[in-house]
């Protein structure tokens, strides 16, 4: 009688390669996940909610007159505020925050306005591009803000404004670096830059922090920077103030920033410093606030706020 032997390896093999396969699946639906999760993600943070403007007595805030113009490429129709103080020729332009609009701190602006009036600045206050009341739908952190900026600052010189200081907030504080940089390259000269807590390089600054603005873990941040230059064609790395901060001449420069800042750290401002100084030969100004968190420093000290900004431009405008 023939017996024939019987052998597991085939099976075996058969149970390995399904095992194989059904890693790979795996592996290929986290990828797939790990993509549409972060491209989500991108899309909520260059599409932000607009905040709604707040409105105010007239009894409160000084007169103004509602503004309209372009970017300095014509592209995006652009809302804003202007308060004149008459007979003066110069001007203060207010950059807002990340997800803010022209009243960077609500009514509280109006207190920080009104002191630049007594002081003889007329102060630009506007929404940047898909801000407040201003046109667009894309938000791109400071890449194409800065032409916001720059068609701000031709705004201010074609209605009398001889002298221009560009004050920022947070991207609003690291667009007016880069707007002040290339002014320099167009006849749009400014006469300093006033830079609250801002950040020294977009691609850095959200691959290091981007947890700040995101639900998401730090492994999600490279894919996250990705989706954020497909969907707006702007690469986060070529947001750089700490290179344009090679580029300001003369143009005097002030840093404040809090120690004790939570959403952009403080050694950002520190790299701007060291970069400003090294580059010029001369040294900027940097306020280096404690005990409060992201752009803090008016809100708790709004008096030594505008007394040391008015020292900063005294000093600026003695040199004339």
């Amino acid at each position: 009688m023939r017996i024939s032997g019987i052998t597991y390896a085939p099976r075996k093999t058969h149970k390995v390669r399904n095992t194989t396969v059904l890693i790979i699946l795996l592996i290929l639906i986290l990828a797939i996940a790990v993509v549409v999760i972060s491209g989500i993600v991108g899309w909520s943070l260059v599409h932000p909610k607009h905040k709604s403007l707040e409105t105010f007595s007239a009894n409160i805030g000084p007169e103004y007159r509602e503004v309209e113009f372009k970017d300095i490429k014509n592209a995006v129709k652009l809302k804003g505020w202007f308060f004149e103080k008459k007979g003066s020729t110069k001007t203060v332009i207010l950059a807002h925050g990340y997800k803010q609009n022209r009243l960077q701190f609500s009514e509280k602006t109006l207190d920080m306005i009104k002191a630049f009036l007594g002081k003889e600045y007329n102060v630009l206050t506007f929404d940047f591009r898909n801000c407040g009341q201003s046109e667009g739908d894309t938000t791109t952190v400071g890449k194409l803000e800065k032409d916001d900026l720059l068609g701000a600052i031709t705004y201010a010189k074609d209605n009398g404004s001889k002298h221009v200081v560009l004050m920022g907030f947070s991207m609003g504080a690291s667009t007016s670096i880069m707007a002040a940089a290339e002014s320099l390259q167009k006849d749009e000269i400014i006469d300093a830059v006033i830079a609250d807590s801002p950040f020294s390089d977009l691609g850095e600054y959200l691959n290091g922090s981007l947890q700040n603005w995101s639900p998401l873990p730090r492994i999600f941040n490279g894919i996250t920077l990705l989706s954020i230059k497909l969907l707006t064609g702007v690469d986060p790395y070529n947001v750089s103030p700490k290179k344009s901060m090679e580029n300001l001449g003369s143009i005097p420069v002030m840093l404040i920033h809090s120690k004790d800042d939570s959403a952009i750290p403080f050694s950002n401002s520190e790299e701007l410093y060291s970069v400003y100084n090294s580059s010029q030969g001369t040294k900027g100004e940097f306020w280096q606030v404690s005990g409060v968190d992201h752009v803090g420093a008016y809100e708790k000290h709004p008096q030594e706020y505008m007394d040391r900004v008015f020292k900063f431009l005294d000093k600026v405008y003695e040199q004339e």
